[in-house]
């Protein structure tokens, strides 16, 4: 795919975050709240920590010439190797055109790029949840743009929460647009293939289940479900964009050499 990996230790990362200018930082943070609907969880310093993650990531790309990061997050995060969650730093580099991706998903990242490239809009990398009795998906992460039709478009509402699985640090709960179509898919590098499904966007879970945000879109649920990783292991990460972009996602990747897999066909 043409793409150069730099890895970069958490000892690295924390280098950079001691670096940052907290009087930047709480900027950056206030304005974070100030935007938000409200903030639940999560403490004005614990904000400001993220903020600082933001600086030290964004300017660890500046230096290697980078336009896409994903972080190990959960491991990091649960083993105290990193001062704060990057949930809401990913949050501000997909809103600014860039691309950040949690859990160190090369494959999800490579199809956010890939997108990102032929749309111009960030991609929401998710756990989804197939509900064949409302014949929906749910979309579940804790990370998520609040600028789905690109750095210029417009925005819709967030929350700022703590991350869901241990109640720590600072997450987003974004409260995507509602009655839109959109396009769901992931590249694998190893198999050479892409799954791909398309649904409507019907609500926005409020639920202190799974993770901060969850979009529910309405969809082929029986078809996706019957299909789900079955010709090849795609592991359960999703990346969805807003639009309908099903024929142009589909001849890029044949363009590519890529397998397709219309998961709700």
């Amino acid at each position: 795919f043409g793409i150069e990996i730099i890895k970069m230790t958490s000892n690295e990362l924390n280098a950079y975050y001691e670096k940052t200018d907290e009087a930047v930082a709480e900027n950056i943070a206030d304005k974070w709240i100030r935007e938000a609907l409200k903030v639940v969880e999560p403490s004005r310093e614990e904000i400001v920590r993220s903020a600082r993650m933001y600086l030290a990531i964004k300017r660890a790309m500046q230096d290697n010439d980078s336009d896409a990061v994903t972080i190990d997050c959960l491991s990091l995060c649960y083993g105290g190797k990193i001062p704060a969650y990057p949930c809401l730093a990913l949050f501000q580099l997909n809103n600014e055109g860039l691309t950040g991706v949690c859990e160190a998903d090369l494959n999800s990242t490579i199809t956010q790029l890939m997108m990102r490239y032929l749309t111009g809009r960030p991609g929401y990398v998710s756990d989804p949840v197939i509900d064949t009795a409302s014949n929906q998906i749910i979309y579940a992460h804790c990370v998520a743009p609040n600028r789905v039709y690109g750095p210029n478009g417009l925005s819709n509402p967030y929350i700022i929460r703590s991350h869901s699985e241990d109640r720590r640090g600072a997450s987003v709960q974004s409260l995507m647009p509602l009655g839109e179509t959109v396009t769901t898919l992931r590249i694998s590098v190893e198999a050479r293939a892409m799954c791909i499904h398309q649904g409507i966007t019907v609500a926005n879970i409020e639920d202190d289940r799974a993770c901060r945000t969850k979009l529910a879109a309405e969809t082929n649920a029986e078809r996706i479900l019957e299909n789900w990783n079955v010709e090849v292991d795609f592991g359960w990460h999703r990346v969805t964009f807003y639009g309908d972009w099903r024929r142009q996602a589909i001849n890029l990747a044949r363009l590519l050499g890529l397998k397709v897999i219309e998961e709700d066909k």
